[in-house]
């Protein structure tokens, strides 16, 4: 067995346990944050199928925009979070999720064969600029589809919004009414050492 397919089988087996635990975890911060490693491996997978382009398209926009704005929704919500495990734990796993984030990288990099992926033929290289056919057929057969994608993420946001607005009541807003009534009674409690 080569290093691309010792490679292929770590990266899909992080894929699939990943996955597994993002529907299995109920803290939606954590799954937001699996979803980026989720999302770092299938990188990898396109970078092994020798799709560059798509592979930092895949990084930049969903992990760098969508999943932000998936972060930035839960914690707009604030949905209350249980905290039960040590910080231990928590160190632990983010190094090792790192080391193997890290190792799958240099894998790619060092051990695949780029020469290899170049067409036989150099006058198709050089014609052939695959950032330009994708912006192409995707602003041209495809615009509206990206433009009901574009309508529609912007309606979840305004959504979350407003669902966050909705009968929540601001803990730093002061109400003048209640300071004009206050006084030095309800406000100061002296308390004398023979009381304590």
């Amino acid at each position: 067995m080569d290093i691309i397919t010792i490679l292929f089988y770590l990266v899909t087996s992080v894929i699939i346990l990943s996955s597994m635990s993002l529907v299995i975890l109920n803290n939606t911060v954590h799954a937001a944050l699996l979803l980026v490693l989720i999302f770092f491996n299938s990188a990898i997978l396109w970078l092994m199928l020798k799709a560059e382009f798509l592979a930092i398209v895949l990084v930049l926009v969903y992990v760098g925009a969508v999943l932000v704005l998936f972060l930035f929704v839960i914690m707009l919500l604030d949905i209350p979070i249980k905290k039960n495990i040590s910080q231990k734990l928590y160190l632990l796993f983010s190094v090792t999720i790192s080391i193997i984030m890290f190792a799958e990288l240099y894998m790619v990099i060092f051990y695949h064969d780029f020469v290899a992926s170049v067409p036989t033929s150099a006058n198709n290289a050089l014609e052939f600029n695959n950032t330009y056919e994708i912006g192409l057929s995707l602003f041209t057969n495809y615009i509206f589809s990206f433009e009901i994608t574009a309508f529609i993420l912007l309606v979840a946001i305004i959504a979350a919004i407003a669902i966050n607005m909705t009968g929540r009541q601001r803990s730093l807003r002061q109400d003048p009414g209640k300071q004009i009534l206050e006084n030095k009674k309800s406000r100061l409690k002296i308390i004398k050492d023979e009381d304590l």
